[in-house]
């Protein structure tokens, strides 16, 4: 008892510390069992079934490994085909949890355009107990904006515009379904003339629930700068700023038995505008819905889904060549628990030049071993 009770003295704290830096708190918790959730869902199947492995009484280890080789057709005016066989995830995770109250994480991934490999994830988190529905964690990890959940290979376009990872601090409560953090984090994209503070912030919130055949989870998500994602911090590369601009986020996941349905929507909530208010790049926005059927086939588990992603912005010349649409379907079966095949067909549509795109429209298809740990 003394233990936890000086435990929660000691999240409290540092939460007062955090909340003294930015103006509100409330947001989703993204925990370290949902990002291993997350490489298991990258394979296109989804087994319920946790690929941690124990290799101490505190220390545990998972990762994932796929390989994909890939084909695509563009409509355009040299018809250009391509095709690769690359390594598309190499991740390992490491998480160390000493006491109940106290975890440690870290995510080695390998990056197959840069050759590299780079610590994806790196945290600290203090409670999330039984004993201590609040928790606190600090370091490299990405903050709660969007959940950008998929039963595809590829990622979807409200990833591109919504991902954020970057050394924060994170506080939150989860407890009886409902969810609430909120995170603080200094960030690359600043006002043209700004100091280099801590100065972007956000929060989330939502509710699951989950029964015998049927669950769902419902989130909605803010943050004061959604330009330090990939896309729209590229899009802005070169401007003085004049102002941030928010970004709101939007989901909800049902499933029925052995049918899913999910859908996401993530978008700026205005223009990105260069020091005198001129328009710099226009406001983007994107979402995703899919539908999915899991079964048995002869003792191995299949999963058929068919997605719909769509964009919308008034310039797309900002965007490198941002699909304004994207139909997709998969399959995948899982092997073994650890061993899983996929295919995935995709035919995206740029924007058309009178709306800044090339207009080009491409078909895909996309073959993936996958392998967890």
């Amino acid at each position: 008892m003394k233990r936890t009770n000086f435990v929660l003295s000691l999240i409290t704290t540092l939460m007062v510390i955090l909340v003294g830096t930015i103006p509100g708190f409330c947001a989703s918790n993204v925990a370290l069992a949902e990002r291993i959730e997350k490489l298991e869902q990258q394979s296109g199947t989804v087994t319920g079934e946790s690929s941690l492995g124990q290799i101490s009484e505190w220390m545990t280890i998972s990762g994932a490994i796929e390989i994909e080789a890939a084909f695509a057709s563009h409509d355009d005016a040299d018809d250009t085909d391509e095709s690769d066989i690359s390594l598309a995830t190499a991740e390992v995770g490491i998480e160390a949890t000493p006491q109940d109250w106290l975890t440690g994480f870290v995510l080695f991934s390998w990056e197959d355009g840069d050759d590299k490999v780079i610590v994806d994830e790196a945290h600290i988190t203090l409670g999330a107990t039984d004993d201590i529905p609040y928790y606190l964690s600090a370091g490299k990890l990405y903050v709660p904006f969007g959940t950008f959940e998929t039963m595809m290979i590829s990622d979807p376009i409200t990833l591109d515009i919504g991902e954020i990872v970057d050394n924060a601090a994170q506080v939150g409560i989860e407890m009886h379904g409902f969810r609430a953090a909120a995170y603080a984090f200094n960030g690359d994209v600043d006002e043209a003339g700004d100091d280099d503070t801590i100065q972007h912030f956000g929060f989330s919130a939502g509710y699951t629930m989950q029964a015998d055949s049927f669950s769902f989870d419902l989130g909605t998500d803010w943050i004061s700068n959604i330009l330090e994602s990939a896309v729209l911090s590229d899009a802005i590369n070169g401007v003085g700023l004049d102002e941030y601009v928010p970004g709101v986020a939007i989901h909800a996941v049902f499933n029925f038995g052995s049918f899913s349905l999910m859908g996401e929507y993530v978008t700026m909530t205005d223009d990105a505008k260069a020091v005198g208010g001129v328009v710099a790049v226009e406001e983007l926005s994107a979402y995703a819905l899919e539908a999915g059927y899991n079964f048995d086939v002869s003792g191995f588990e299949t999963t058929v889904a068919i997605g719909y992603q769509a964009s919308d912005t008034d310039n797309a010349g900002a965007y490198d060549d941002f699909p304004e649409s994207k139909i997709l379907g998969s399959v995948g079966v899982g092997i073994t628990d650890r061993l899983s095949v996929a295919c995935e067909y995709s035919r995206a549509e740029n924007y058309s030049a009178a709306d800044g795109g090339d207009g080009d429209k491409i078909d895909s298809f996309i073959i993936q071993l996958a392998f967890e740990f």
